[in-house]
């Protein structure tokens, strides 16, 4: 008997956690939702943003103007996301309690939208870079007219003969490295901004 008492008590706590849980807006867990592209994501997308709001991220395909990924973002914590290749429109649904995702954070008004102005495009450039981008949304008030800036945020690759041909001349801990060592070949990845 008092065993069944015991497992009665620990299933009702674990109800009322359940229900804190759910009352205090706990989104998905910050990162990709999903990619409906069908294609690998390589290219960085970074978002800068401010705490008491979560926001998430939408890329649309700029011709059929389908929702092809969603990405979820704590406010104030560091986002970073790989994107797939192409050129997107961007949105942002932003508020404060997380209510799934065809409500967002609420309706009538509870669910903010911000747009950026033109797409964005991820590609890669030359033989060494991946171009995404890093986007600030830090500086948006929900309801002024102030837009979000975004800026080039690329993967750079460095291209070396040798297990030391960085050796100098890049700092010990810049990014990704890799050795083909049937090659002779050691590359090395960083993110890098362009001017």
């Amino acid at each position: 008997m008092r065993l069944r008492y015991v497992s009665l008590w620990g299933a009702l706590f674990l109800m009322l956690c359940a229900v804190m849980a759910q009352a205090q807006g706990d989104g998905p867990r910050p990162g990709l939702m999903w990619n409906r592209t069908g294609l690998p994501a390589v290219f960085p997308l970074q978002v800068k943003t401010r705490s008491g709001q979560n926001y998430v991220l939408l890329l649309s395909d700029e011709q059929t103007d389908a929702d092809v990924l969603a990405a979820y973002i704590t406010g104030g914590a560091f986002f970073r996301v790989l994107v797939p290749p192409g050129t997107f429109r961007v949105r942002f649904a932003s508020g404060i309690t997380w209510q799934g995702e065809e409500a967002m954070f609420g309706r009538h008004g509870q669910t903010k939208v911000i747009e950026m102005p033109e797409a964005l495009t991820f590609e890669v450039i030359g033989l060494r870079r991946k171009a995404g981008h890093l986007i600030d949304l830090t500086k948006v008030d929900l309801g002024d007219q102030v837009q979000a800036e975004a800026r080039s945020l690329q993967i750079c690759h460095y291209l070396g003969l040798g297990k030391d041909a960085f050796a100098g001349r890049l700092p010990k801990q810049s990014g990704l490295r890799h050795e083909d060592p049937h090659l002779g070949l050691t590359i090395r990845s960083r993110y890098c901004f362009a001017g």
